[in-house]
């Protein structure tokens, strides 16, 4: 059983209130919304309904499946002493964890379910904005809630400068260091989803962890960092950072739709995104499922230094060659090339890597 289904169990017993001799009888569900498998941070809620519960326990097995949906909305409960879990796609279709199933609901089940976790799945994300919108809403020195997606923890900020993205600057001490624990306490460029309230929207952006330049305020943070909205661009590029857009749009609460909107070539650039920042969840979305076996925790950083001209370019099939660096944990820096190969299942679908440099 892996780390995020043990994570569930001991969430829906620590949450779900203990049954008294009143309601020991009544069926109940927990809805729940992350934003990856590995989040501490979610919305829930809980139903108690024997109607809702009997045709959820009785739901009928469709087909078994090698590969489960990556949008992260969980449906638990507890059968005869074992949690239960089935997963939600973005269709509105489910699936039993455990059992490798794609299931089906009676209509009425399923489309009360879907009710249910649409408003969860947008009272969880932020709402995609505009920067050109957001640079009138959140003038020089206005001070904002930021909120990580991960950890569900917040701190207080304040925009300094910037015209292409908004250069910010934690208010407090205190500020600095829920940032600094929300890094695990080393400062980092690694991209994150974020939250930021603005007045009355709580927008989707994403920001890194790493002090740079200049800082006015009395905060103990040495300098400013960094938060990109959706469209927003680097001040030394002026174009758009794929990995901190990639962090909007799952802060949005939309990256699968990003992701399978994006051309070959930038799968393979998320691919050194994913190494970088040890994100899982990233790496099994780009991912074939017979291409996982990779641990991302055994690299310090890979950079992607050139991309070549596609040697094949088919609705379906895709190949490039890729220079890199790379640096595996307890071994030397290395240069290399490799030539990546991806495919699809439609021309609507999304490509996945099938042949990666694994073997490093």
């Amino acid at each position: 059983m892996n780390k995020a289904v043990m994570l569930f169990i001991l969430l829906f017993f620590l949450i779900q209130p203990l049954p008294t001799a009143a309601d020991e009888s009544v069926g109940k569900v927990m809805l729940v919304v992350k934003s990856s498998g590995e989040s501490v941070f979610q919305s829930d809620l809980f139903m108690a309904s024997d109607q809702l519960f009997d045709s959820i326990i009785n739901a009928e097995p469709l087909q078994t499946v090698t590969e489960l949906p990556n949008l992260h909305h969980y449906l638990l409960f507890e059968d005869r002493g074992i949690i239960r879990i089935f997963v939600r796609d973005e269709f509105g279709k489910f699936y039993d964890v455990q059992r490798k199933e794609k299931v089906q609901f009676p209509s009425v089940t399923a489309n009360k379910l879907n009710r249910y976790f649409n408003a969860l799945h947008k009272k969880h994300f932020g709402k995609l904005v505009e920067w050109e919108t957001i640079e009138g809403e959140l003038p020089l020195y206005a001070t904002f809630k930021v909120t990580d997606l991960e950890t569900g923890l917040s701190f207080y900020a304040q925009r300094r400068a910037g015209s292409n993205h908004a250069d910010v600057q934690p208010v407090t001490k205190k500020d600095t260091n829920i940032m600094k624990k929300i890094y695990n306490d080393k400062w980092s460029w690694n991209r994150r989803a974020v939250l930021i309230h603005c007045e009355d929207q709580i927008i989707a952006a994403s920001m890194h962890g790493m002090p740079h330049g200049g800082g006015a305020l009395s905060n103990g943070f040495p300098g400013h960092f960094c938060i990109h909205f959706k469209g927003s661009l680097t001040h030394s590029t002026r174009n758009e950072d794929l990995s901190h857009q990639v962090m909007v749009h799952k802060a949005g609460g939309s990256i699968n739709q990003f992701v399978k909107s994006l051309p070959a070539e930038e799968i393979v650039q998320l691919y050194f995104i994913a190494l970088n920042q040890n994100d899982a969840d990233l790496f099994r979305l780009i991912s074939h499922e017979s291409n996982r076996a990779i641990n991302l925790n055994n690299f310090e950083f890979a950079k992607l230094m050139k991309l070549h001209a596609p040697s094949t370019e088919e609705p379906f099939e895709f190949e490039i060659e890729a220079e890199f660096k790379i640096k595996e944990k307890g071994k030397p820096e290395t240069n290399d090339t490799f030539r990546f190969r991806l495919i699809r299942d439609s021309l609507m679908g999304g490509w996945k890597l099938q042949d990666t440099p694994l073997d490093f």
